[in-house]
């Protein structure tokens, strides 16, 4: 299988990483990226510093208009999720009958944007855990733990799921095809719906949070509720929250979750993709979403955009 031509929206940790690896195993990589940081890895190539302290550079391509590059085999989408219709404009001539295109955002709607914006059939869904950040223009800080679980929405197994896996495993890129994926997709929801909002709001780390009883009171209720959303709606996800809450103390302790580093560096934030989606899916479903439309509110004061 020949590899594939790669475009990555959104150039920051998230895609920049994913970008270095796809680039590293021999793919066409070309990243949209504007301002200094699109000037640092026309420059210098995409950094990236890793847990040992070593760093890698790749080449890759930047463009600052995606309409330019022509059809890509494989479109990954990192921009924050508030972008996601910008994006998918324009996005929409690189995407070809056979193209791919992968959402690796946070929340559960941008695949439907995505694919009616840019006039796509319904998308794979996908999530990715991984600790990474832009630590200056054209340079990506790596923590560890990229993984990238993806599938079909009604969980059938098909060529473009089976392609997919094959650029992911030649690119050396831990991924999972989930034939449960929409499971997946609401139980990171459930995390990020908590964990984001709540320490944003209180300007705390993980650790931070669940050592205080109330914190750890409201973290666990804010999960419970996104979880009844999802059964809400059919989706039998299995509710782990105190292995998830125990889990995250062990392993991020000392995570400042993007919501947060957000607030700190003057950022607009994704409330409205998290706590803001729970509660237009809880309408939907006929569930009551008092907990995350309350931090919804909270954080759209606090919101710098």
């Amino acid at each position: 299988m020949p590899l594939p031509r790669v475009l990555v929206a959104g150039a920051g940790g998230v895609g920049g990483w994913y970008a270095g690896q796809l680039a590293a195993a021999g793919s066409d990589v070309t990243l949209v990226a504007r301002g200094a940081h699109g000037a640092a890895l026309r420059a210098h190539g995409l950094r990236v510093r890793l847990p040992d302290g070593s760093e890698r550079t790749y080449p890759v391509r930047v463009c600052e208009d995606p309409r330019d590059t022509g059809v890509a085999d494989l479109i990954l989408v990192a921009v924050k999720s508030y972008d996601t219709e910008q994006a998918a404009r324009l996005l929409a001539p690189c995407a070809g009958s056979d193209t791919i295109v992968l959402s690796l955002q946070n929340g559960p709607e941008n695949e439907e944007v995505l694919a009616r914006v840019a006039g796509l059939a319904p998308l794979l869904l996908a999530v990715t855990y991984i600790g990474s950040e832009i630590a200056e223009p054209g340079v990506i800080v790596y923590s560890g733990a990229a993984e990238i679980v993806f599938g079909e929405p009604d969980g059938s197994r098909s060529p473009r799921a089976e392609r997919l896996a094959a650029w992911l495993a030649r690119a050396d890129v831990k991924h999972r095809l989930s034939a449960r994926v929409r499971n997946v997709v609401w139980d990171k929801l459930a995390w990020n719906a908590a964990f984001n909002a709540i320490t944003t709001i209180t300007r705390r780390t993980v650790s931070g949070i669940l050592d205080d009883d109330a914190g750890r009171a409201l973290i666990r209720d804010t999960m419970q509720e996104t979880f009844d959303v999802a059964h809400g709606l059919g989706i039998d996800v299995p509710v782990r929250i105190d292995a998830s809450i125990e889990h995250s103390r062990r392993v991020l302790p000392d995570f400042r979750t993007s919501m947060l580093q957000d607030l700190e560096r003057g950022k607009r934030l994704e409330h409205d993709a998290l706590n803001g989606a729970v509660v237009r899916a809880g309408l939907r479903a006929g569930v009551p979403t008092p907990l995350n439309g309350t931090l919804v509110r909270l954080l759209s004061v606090l919101d710098p955009g």
